[in-house]
């Protein structure tokens, strides 16, 4: 698998002795501000204005869900700005906007995650990563438009949307994650950032849910995720139901 950004650095930071260091150096006094910001694909045609005026890039969910195909009478599609200045009929200035029609004196700003946005997308998506038969039912779904539900977007939500590909060292300084979080879990992560699905074909779902290797890895995540658990506040369990 060489399509995510991750797998270029995973043999060197998810090593053994890299998981090593991962936990030795937790208790040296790191600074403690860190925020997470992720660069998405800059080509993608679509940004979001927000409410305040400025514009930023999309979130893998937000790309998937602007290429899912909607009946023209179905009021679930996105709402698409005509213009910049173009508002809701509430008055509100947000909304997606095509990239070209952004005023050039305006910046579009990468996603920017403070803690409890990356932690909720954090659980959350460490849950739908050992949900087998959540896989089953998103990623086989034949009338599925959303590309978000298959075994590539997956795999980058976690690895280059959490900013994982270099491991969990900065995420535990910046106290994103607790040493005793991140331990529950490791064994899991290193599985799974060295897995290589069937024939190298990571577009082949199918082939990857009937893949013993990664049975393996859903069944190591559900132990995982069951330790996880209990180190998190009520609101993050409430996630987990």
């Amino acid at each position: 698998m060489k399509i995510f950004n991750f797998f270029k650095t995973k043999s060197e930071s998810l090593s053994d002795n890299q998981a090593e260091n991962d936990i030795e150096k937790i208790d040296q006094k790191p600074e403690k501000k860190f925020a997470v910001e992720i660069k998405p694909d800059s080509d993608f045609e679509y940004v979001h204005v927000e409410e305040d005026g400025s514009v930023r890039e999309l979130t893998r969910e937000e790309r998937g869900y602007l290429m899912e195909e909607f009946a023209p009478t179905d009021g679930a599609r996105p709402y698409i700005k005509f213009s910049y200045k173009s508002k809701t009929p509430d008055d509100k200035l947000w909304g997606f906007l095509p990239r070209k029609k952004v005023p050039k004196n305006i910046e579009i700003e990468n996603i920017k995650m403070d803690k409890e946005t990356w932690r909720r997308n954090w659980i959350l998506m460490i849950k739908d990563l050992t949900n087998l038969e959540y896989q089953k039912r998103t990623w086989l779904d034949s009338n599925n438009t959303n590309p978000y539900y298959s075994f590539i977007e997956f795999m980058c939500s976690y690895f280059d949307d959490l900013d994982l590909s270099e491991g969990y060292q900065k995420h535990i300084e910046s106290e994103l994650v607790t040493k005793a979080e991140y331990e529950t879990i490791s064994d899991w992560h290193k599985l799974l950032s060295e897995y290589e699905s069937p024939n190298n074909d990571d577009y082949d779902n199918r082939a990857v849910l009937n893949d013993k290797n990664w049975l393996k890895i859903i069944d190591l995540g559900k132990k995982s995720l069951k330790s996880l658990k209990s180190n998190l506040d009520k609101f993050e369990r409430s996630l987990l139901i």
